[in-house]
C-alpha cells in the first residue's frame, strides 16, 4: 500500500465517520475532504476543483431554478388543486396511494427533493381540510418520491453514476435507462404504501405551522359559532331556484340566508360563485337563523334535513381557506354595508360571520353596516384572500398560504419544462446544458426573478457534490479503490457476478441510511466501477445497483432530505421510518437482484 493510497483511505474513513455522527454539517465535511486532498498533494488544482464544474453540479443548478419557476408561476399550485379535487372523496388508503403516486410521478421529471416539496404541501392541505392526521399522509409522499427517483436519470445519485461513466469514456445513462429496474420496484413499493401505510404509521398530531393553521381554523369556527347556524338542504326538482343563479335567488336580502357551499356530484364550490346556476339535486350548506331557513326552504322548494357536525368539513373540501379580516384604521368603508361596497363581487370571498362587540353576527350580513373594531370571518381561495390582503382598506389577521407571484407565466413555465424533457429524452443536448438552458429561459421569460432563482439553489447539495467528486478521482488514481475491493472480496469469497451486484447494492443502501444517497454514491460508485473493470462485469449493471441503493433511504429521516422535509409536518420519530421503510428496502434488493442483470447483462 502506497502512502498516497493510505492517506486517501484515511480521508475517506474520516469523512464517513463525520457523515454518520453528524458532528459537522455534510457540506462542510465535503469541503474538508477537498482541502485535505489538496493539502496532502494527492490531486493537483485542476483535478481538485473539477467537481464544481462537473455536469452534475450544473444539472442540479438548472433543476433547482426550473423547479422554482414552476412554483412561482403557480404550476405546482394547479397540480395541488387537481390532486385535491380528485382525492376529496377518496377513503384514506386510496388517498395515500394517490399522494404517493403523485410524488413518484413528479420525481420521474424532477429532482427527488423537489418532487417531495411539490406534493408535501398538498398532503398537508388535504390533512387540514379532511381532519386527517398528517402523520398518516406525509411519509408516503417522501417515500413515493424516493421510489419514483429510482426510475429516472434526474435523481442526483443517478446523475452522479451517469457522470462517472461519462468521465471514464463509457456510455452514460439516458433519461429512461433506469426505468426497467427502478420502474417495477417503484410500482410494487407504491402498492405496498397504499395497502399498509395506514396500519404501520402512527396517528400523531403534527408539529409544524399547519398544525397551527388547522387549530386556528377550528378555533375560528368555534369562536364564531358557525355550526349553530349551518343547515343542509337539497334542491328539489320543482324548486323555483332550478336554473337561477345564486345572485338572482335573493336568499341573502329576502331571507338573511347565506349559501356557504354547493356540492354537485364530485364537484364542491366553496365559496360558490354568485353566478353559479342551481340545479335539481344540488346539496347546499346554508347559514342563517333556523326560522328564516325554514321559511326559505318552504317557499323555495328545498328539502331540509338534520345538520351533522362533519358536514362543516365541506367548507374546506375545495381550494378554500378561512381568514379573519378587520377594517384598517384608515379604511374608507366604516358605516357602509357589504352590499353597498359589492364585497362578494369585488373580492370573490364569502363573509360567514361578523364579530361585533363580543358576539358573532351571522344573519342578514349583506345589510350589516361595518363598524370600527369589527372583524369578519371570510372564506375564499388563497388567491382571492391574497387580493383582499393587498387592499389598503382591510387587514388580514390570520396566516395565508403561499401565493405564486407570476401566475400569468404558468403556461410559459410548463412549456419550458416540456421542452427540457423532450430535449433530454431525445439526447439533443447533454442534460447539464439542457437544464441550464431551461433555467435561463425561465428567468428571461419572467417566470421567476433573478433573486428567486438564486434563492432556489440548495448550496448544501452543491458543496457536498463538488467537494466529494474529487475523492472518486483520488480513490482511483492512488489505487485505494482496488485495495478496498480486494479486502471486500477476501471477506466474501467467490460470490459470482450477482453476488458482486448485491454486495454493492447493500453497501450503498447501508451507507445511505447514515449519510445521504449522494454521499453514499460518491463513496461507493468509484469502488463499483473499479470492480467492474477488475472482474470484467458490465459497469452499467453495478452502477444501476449503486444508484438504486442510494435511493433506499427508507430507514431514517437523515438518510434523505425528502424524509427530513416531512418529519416535522408529520410529527415523526426515528423509529417510524424503519417500521414503514424496511420492507421497501427488501423490495428494492429483490428488484436489483432479478432485474438489473436482465436490463444490463453482465
Amino acid at each position: 500500500m502506497t502512502p498516497d493510497a493510505l492517506t486517501v483511505l484515511i480521508i475517506t474513513g474520516a469523512a464517513l465517520v463525520l457523515f454518520v455522527t453528524e458532528l459537522v454539517a455534510p457540506d462542510i465535511v465535503a469541503l474538508m475532504v477537498l482541502v485535505s486532498l489538496g493539502v496532502t498533494g494527492i490531486l493537483d488544482l485542476s483535478e481538485l476543483f473539477s467537481g464544481f464544474g462537473s455536469p452534475v453540479e450544473l444539472t442540479l443548478i438548472g433543476i433547482f431554478m426550473l423547479t422554482s419557476a414552476l412554483r412561482q408561476t403557480g404550476v405546482t399550485a394547479y397540480i395541488g388543486q387537481f390532486i385535491l379535487r380528485w382525492t376529496q372523496n377518496l377513503d384514506e388508503r386510496p388517498l395515500v396511494g394517490m399522494l404517493a403516486l403523485s410524488s413518484a410521478f413528479a420525481a420521474v421529471w424532477m429532482n427527488t427533493v423537489a418532487a417531495a416539496a411539490l406534493i408535501a404541501p398538498v398532503g398537508r392541505r388535504i390533512a387540514l381540510k379532511r381532519d386527517i392526521s398528517p402523520s398518516q399522509l406525509m411519509m408516503p409522499i417522501s417515500f413515493g418520491a424516493l421510489l419514483g427517483g429510482m426510475a429516472t436519470l434526474l435523481t442526483t445519485s443517478n446523475l452522479l453514476v451517469s457522470g462517472l461513466l461519462s468521465e471514464r469514456g463509457l456510455p452514460a445513462f439516458g433519461l429512461f435507462d433506469f426505468m426497467p429496474v427502478g420502474g417495477p420496484i417503484a410500482l410494487i413499493g407504491l402498492v405496498y404504501l397504499t395497502l399498509f401505510s395506514k396500519s404501520l404509521l402512527p396517528n400523531r398530531a403534527p408539529s409544524d405551522q399547519w398544525s397551527g393553521l388547522r387549530n386556528a381554523r377550528k378555533e375560528l369556527t368555534k369562536t364564531y359559532r358557525l355550526s349553530m347556524r349551518l343547515h343542509e338542504a337539497y334542491v328539489l326538482p320543482d324548486s323555483p331556484l332550478v336554473g337561477i343563479s345564486l345572485a338572482a335567488s335573493d336568499l341573502g336580502h329576502q331571507y338573511g340566508v347565506t349559501v356557504s357551499a354547493v356540492v354537485r356530484g364530485r364537484d364542491t364550490f366553496a365559496p360558490p360563485d354568485p353566478a353559479i346556476r342551481l340545479r335539481a339535486g344540488d346539496w347546499l350548506l346554508l347559514q342563517g337563523r333556523p326560522a328564516e331557513v325554514d321559511t326559505a326552504a318552504g317557499n323555495l322548494g328545498l328539502d331540509l334535513f338534520e345538520f351533522e357536525e362533519s358536514s362543516q368539513a365541506v367548507l374546506f373540501r375545495a381550494n378554500s381557506e378561512l381568514a379573519e379580516v378587520a377594517l384598517s384604521p384608515r379604511s374608507k368603508l366604516f358605516g357602509r354595508t357589504l352590499s353597498e361596497i359589492s364585497f362578494r363581487d369585488k373580492y370573490g370571498v364569502t363573509v360567514l360571520a361578523i364579530w361585533h362587540e363580543g358576539r358573532p353576527v351571522r344573519s342578514y350580513l349583506s345589510e350589516y353596516a361595518l363598524n370600527r373594531g369589527d372583524a369578519m370571518l371570510v372564506m375564499g381561495t388563497p388567491e382571492r384572500l391574497g387580493v383582499l390582503s393587498r387592499d389598503s382598506d382591510f387587514l388580514v389577521l390570520t396566516h395565508l398560504p403561499e401565493i405564486p407571484e407570476h401566475r400569468e407565466r404558468a403556461a410559459t413555465a410548463l412549456l419550458i419544462l416540456v421542452a427540457f424533457l423532450v430535449v433530454v429524452a431525445f439526447n439533443w443536448l447533454p442534460v447539464a446544458l439542457a437544464a441550464l438552458l431551461a433555467a435561463i429561459a425561465s428567468v428571461l421569460a419572467g417566470c421567476e426573478t433573478v433573486e428567486q432563482a438564486r434563492d432556489s439553489i440548495s448550496w448544501q447539495v452543491l458543496f457536498l457534490v463538488g467537494g466529494m467528486l474529487p475523492l472518486a478521482t483520488a480513490l482511483d488514481q492512488t489505487g485505494a479503490a482496488g485495495l478496498v475491493i480486494d479486502g471486500l472480496f477476501r471477506l466474501t469469497g467467490e460470490i459470482g457476478p450477482r453476488g458482486v451486484l448485491m454486495l454493492f447494492f447493500l453497501l450503498t443502501a447501508l451507507v445511505s441510511q447514515f449519510t445521504s444517497g449522494q454521499a453514499a454514491t460518491l463513496i461507493v460508485a468509484p469502488l463499483a466501477l473499479s470492480s467492474a473493470f477488475q472482474f470484467a462485469i458490465n459497469p452499467q449493471t453495478l452502477l444501476v445497483a449503486v444508484a438504486i441503493g442510494a435511493s433506499t433511504g427508507f430507514l431514517s429521516p437523515i438518510s434523505h432530505p425528502a424524509n427530513l422535509l416531512v418529519m416535522g409536518s408529520g410529527g415523526y420519530r426515528f423509529g417510524d421510518y424503519a417500521r414503514l421503510g424496511a420492507p421497501l428496502v427488501l423490495v428494492a434488493a429483490l428488484g436489483v437482484y432479478l432485474l438489473a442483470p436482465l436490463a444490463y447483462p453482465f
